[in-house]
């Protein structure tokens, strides 16, 4: 009986992507950026530069532009980001949702000020505590095992600053 409980668990969980691994990356002017590849495409990436960017692949069907909401979770918290579609533009991606600045306009004086960094302290520590992060919207969902890219996070913490 348990053993048909778990195989009907199995199949009825959203994907767990498992061909995939977390890469810690610089670009040439040392700017950090952590996503997680699979099966050769980038699925989700969070780097900074001029911004903190957020893409990942929408959970759902995804438009071709717009708004759109998905909601990050680590199985005991969660976060809704509200960012954009975006065409694929790219071989090696797979992501069609972004969000600039967690959702703050560059115009705004609170962006890279306390309320931001709480924001993005909620983000990271939902990220570092997930095993597995959850994306979902809707009822559509993935997941992406825990990140074990060395240094990943004190190397985001650092934009903006």
């Amino acid at each position: 009986m348990k053993a048909a409980a778990l195989a009907l668990a199995l199949l009825t969980a959203p994907s767990l992507a498992s061909a995939g691994s977390w890469k810690l990356e610089f670009d040439n002017r040392d700017l950090p950026s952590l996503s997680y590849r699979d099966q050769g495409k980038i699925t989700f990436m969070l780097g900074c530069g001029r911004a903190l960017g957020l893409h990942a692949r929408y959970p759902g069907e995804a438009g071709r532009a717009g708004k759109a909401t998905i909601t990050i979770g680590n199985g005991r918290k969660s976060m809704n980001l509200v960012g954009e579609f975006e065409e694929i533009s790219a071989d090696d991606d797979a992501t069609n949702f972004v969000q600039w600045d967690l959702g703050y306009s560059r115009q705004d004086p609170e962006l890279f000020g306390k309320r931001w960094k709480r924001a993005e302290a909620r983000l990271l520590d939902l990220m570092e505590g997930a095993s597995p992060l959850t994306i979902s919207s809707g009822t559509a969902s993935y997941r992406l095992p825990k990140i074990d890219a060395a240094g990943w996070r004190a190397a985001i913490e650092k934009c903006g600053r």
